[in-house]
């Protein structure tokens, strides 16, 4: 899905009943553990230490914050308008929020879990990635890809693209962020350089996530996940089963990816798991109205869903 589309075709009053679903791939039960978010909420990330799940909602300027030992909420941080994306730095000292209404990246200080200062973040900034040494956020705007120093918050480059870019993804070994464009091609931003280095057509300017080695991508294609082989510079596959696919996450050992699904007909959507060493679905997971964001935990037992239709995330057991 494109992220600068429409996103918001949520109606009230939805329920959590799963409507079912003919795929002919392995259903669980529906997920028992519903936390309360703002309304319409958007994306989810956890802590470097697994002990929070931070959820935006665009609507409210606001960033709910989930204990996750006990999924209840524990606070709920006030921060510029559009909050789509969050991320934390490698030692979670901070976490960085796209804000697209804004033109702005609200900076969060994890300790006393407030917003304690602002960046610019280009032109309707929704996507976010930073670097593996910390050092660096890089924040996509229509019209760059805006990066900024996290010891001062502040812009220092602004990398150019030939076209749009709507998601972004930092390589495992931090040499370089893959970014998602409209025109179907994940360009390659060296992260010493701040230049464009290289580029693989990929069919799709959807989600990105990569590999734990590196050397694939798994991409949203809307109605299917786009492998991509970033080594030999080729798509490997699309594999079907995605509807009205949104933001992808990947498992921590990159076993598995995840995304939310939707037929167009219904509100209710399901967690799709994609098997990544047989390039296969394996399981759609009923999860509630207009499935999200998603993060998995660390042991890769659970799953987070930001469900927009009911201002709420769902906690998913995946071991089933």
């Amino acid at each position: 899905m494109f992220r600068t589309s429409t996103r918001r075709a949520v109606v009230a009053g939805v329920t959590a009943v799963l409507l079912g679903v003919s795929t002919g791939v392995a259903n669980a039960a529906d997920p028992t553990v519903l936390i309360p978010t703002g309304k319409y909420p958007e994306a989810v990330a956890l802590s470097p230490d697994g002990k929070k799940a931070y959820v935006t909602s665009p609507p409210d300027a606001s960033v709910t914050v989930v204990d996750t030992a006990t999924n209840k909420v524990t606070n709920t941080i006030a921060v510029q308008r559009g909050p789509f994306e969050v991320a934390f730095t490698p030692d979670g000292s901070k976490a960085y929020v796209a804000n697209a209404y804004a033109n702005a990246v609200s900076v969060i200080d994890t300790a006393s879990e407030t917003m304690v200062a602002s960046a610019f973040g280009g032109d309707y900034p929704t996507s976010l990635t930073i670097s593996r040494d910390g050092s660096r956020v890089y924040v996509v705007g229509r019209e760059a890809v805006h990066v900024l120093d996290t010891t001062t918050d502040t812009e220092v480059a602004a990398v150019k693209l030939e076209t749009t870019a709507h998601a972004l993804a930092t390589a495992p070994d931090g040499t370089k962020v893959w970014a998602a464009t409209e025109s179907g091609e994940l360009t390659a931003i060296d992260t010493t350089t701040n230049t464009v280095v290289d580029a693989v057509k990929s069919g799709s300017g959807g989600d990105v996530v990569l590999s734990p080695d590196g050397t694939r991508a798994y991409q949203n294609g809307g109605n299917a996940l786009v492998v991509i082989d970033l080594v030999a510079h080729e798509v490997v596959t699309r594999v079907p089963g995605l509807q009205n696919g949104y933001l992808l996450t990947i498992s921590p050992d990159g076993s598995r990816v995840y995304a939310g699904s939707r037929a167009s007909d219904t509100t209710q959507g399901t967690l799709a798991e994609f098997d990544t060493n047989t390039n296969t679905l394996t399981r759609k997971l009923p999860a509630g109205a207009y499935p999200y964001g998603t993060a998995v935990t660390q042991d890769g037992t659970h799953a987070y869903v930001v469900l927009a239709g009911q201002a709420a995330l769902a906690y998913i057991d995946l071991r089933s």
